[in-house]
């Protein structure tokens, strides 16, 4: 690094109403350096680069870049300073080629516009830093690593020299990990800088030269790689109020689970599980009528843990809606604890202890102009815990919802807080509260720890080991395959609604899994 930072914010202040969200924040990174940014939830990480990429205007504080101060009150004048930013959700126009994605908002956009000269532009960026896309793709086409290597390009042909990276491996396979990684190196060996925002403390070790942690609103320690490991990173994440033994459980997320009491050496053990959910010959369809997954097995034992593990679009939500009765089957049967449900009405299926905890939090697990105490309730309005002299106990859902704020952690004035005007993460927390607090006999977690800090990632494990102790069935489905391996008694891949792979918990090979979320690799390998 050379003595003048590539980026260097001083003391930068952002408030949301009473919120103080970055507190005097100050971060440097140098020329040729991969620099990491860690923090649980409402730490600030996403906030202070959402300053710097103009998209969020700072009540105080300066941003020098090489040395000079800069003005940053919008994206374009970010974009125009060599800042870009790969956002967690992509900004794509899915009907429009790589190309004319890649030159959106510049003078060569629009459908059928990009010029020859801007084609042999990103075929060169492509070639350069090994984010292999074919320019000529429609991006609906494509899966969810190759949208996001459209981002980077997006990003290289404005002249980024600093590129801001979301939480970028969420929703990749191992393999894509890795060349993901390798594309990073070569951009700061060509001289380019590069912040990486993430939770993950073994992909930050792997990756970064440096790194910063973040608290509640403040940078708490900058750290040269060589300096530090995950036990040591996990304790100045969660602070000093937590003993360095808890840090190492929540180091990352096989450290989580151990700590739920369910080590992968015990689940290689092969437990055997008592009938709890069977599935046969299920054929689901997509809202277009297509089938999506056919003639689909399922067994789930009561007790386990079942993961699917596949890349975003694969079936996973039609899966999932399917398996809690909110998307009908075309064809087959589904039982649990020996009572069949394929036909019955949802509040059968909510009799039968079916819970669910939905991708799309927003859409699918909240009434938003509702208060956290009427969402607890849905579902189990009618069961008898919940009424007195045949009407709704307000009085006890009331003191239930105080008792699920406190045990999950969510943060809110009150029960009557309206559930709409919660962070994502702690919408998350109240559809989990619901979900366990049902007492199920078999749960469907879709991506049930997004947008969770470590902490309560650790915490969700638990209160899932603790509801298969009690013989709940299990599924969990999500695109973080490390979140699938840690806490999963058998694995299964998941490509084009089909079952591509099976494993043994203990006996998983990350690589392998990978290889069948793809498609490459045909043979039984259960």
């Amino acid at each position: 690094m050379s003595d003048i930072p590539r980026l260097h914010m001083h003391e930068v202040v952002k408030t949301f109403g009473p919120v103080r969200a970055l507190d005097a924040v100050s971060l440097e990174v140098g020329a040729r350096e991969v620099h990491g940014l860690l923090g649980g939830n409402g730490a600030g990480k996403t906030t202070l680069m959402n300053v710097l990429f103009g998209l969020y205007k700072a009540d105080s504080g300066s941003v020098r870049i090489d040395g000079d101060e800069v003005t940053i009150n919008s994206p374009k004048d970010a974009i125009a300073l060599g800042v870009g930013m790969v956002h967690q959700t992509f900004l794509q126009v899915e009907t429009y080629s790589v190309v004319e994605n890649v030159v959106l908002g510049t003078r060569e956009a629009g459908p059928g516009n990009a010029t020859a000269a801007a084609r042999e532009r990103i075929v060169e960026l492509s070639a350069r830093f090994g984010l292999e896309v074919d320019p000529d793709a429609t991006i609906e086409q494509l899966p969810v690593g190759v949208r996001q290597r459209v981002e980077i390009l997006k990003a290289l042909y404005r002249g980024a020299k600093i590129l801001i990276l979301d939480e970028p491996t969420t929703n990749l396979t191992p393999q894509e990990v890795d060349a993901l990684f390798s594309s990073l190196r070569t951009m700061v060996d060509e001289g380019m800088s590069v912040i990486l925002i993430t939770h993950k403390i073994r992909e930050t070790l792997a990756v970064c030269d440096r790194m910063t942690v973040m608290r509640d609103g403040a940078r708490v320690q900058t750290l040269e790689r060589s300096e530090t490991d995950q036990e040591h990173l996990a304790a100045i994440m969660v602070g000093e109020s937590h003993g360095s033994y808890e840090a190492a459980e929540v180091a990352d997320v096989a450290g989580a689970v151990e700590a739920a009491g369910a080590s992968a050496d015990e689940r290689s053990g092969g437990r055997r599980f008592e009938p709890g959910v069977v599935v046969k010959g299920a054929t689901v369809r997509n809202d277009h009528g297509v089938e999506l997954i056919r003639d689909f097995d399922l067994a789930v034992g009561a007790g386990e843990v079942v993961g699917f593990a596949g890349v975003a679009g694969n079936g996973q939500v039609e899966l999932a809606e399917a398996l809690t009765g909110v998307r009908p089957l075309a064809r087959g049967s589904l039982e649990v604890a020996g009572t069949e449900l394929t036909r019955s009405a949802t509040a059968a299926w909510l009799d039968s202890g079916v819970a669910y905890v939905p991708e799309d939090r927003h859409r699918d697990g909240i009434l938003p102009k509702l208060g956290i105490t009427e969402n607890l309730i849905l579902g189990s309005h009618r069961a008898a815990r919940n009424r007195t002299a045949g009407l709704i106990d307000w009085r006890g859902a009331r003191e239930r919802a105080e008792r699920a704020i406190e045990t999950f952690s969510i943060r809110a004035n009150s029960p009557a807080t309206r559930a709409g005007d919660l962070s994502g993460g702690n919408i998350q927390r109240v559809i989990l509260a619901r979900a366990f607090a049902h007492r199920p006999r078999f749960l469907v977690l879709h991506n049930p720890t997004r947008g969770l800090d470590i902490g309560s990632t650790r915490f969700v494990y638990e209160q899932i080991r603790a509801a298969t102790a009690d013989g709940c069935a299990v599924v969990v489905i999500s695109e973080d395959l490390d979140e699938v391996i840690a806490i999963s008694d058998r694995v299964i891949a998941l490509y084009q609604g089909g079952q591509a792979g099976e494993w043994r918990g203990g006996e998983v090979d990350p690589y392998e899994v990978g290889r069948r979320m793809t498609g490459l690799g045909k043979e039984d390998v259960a």
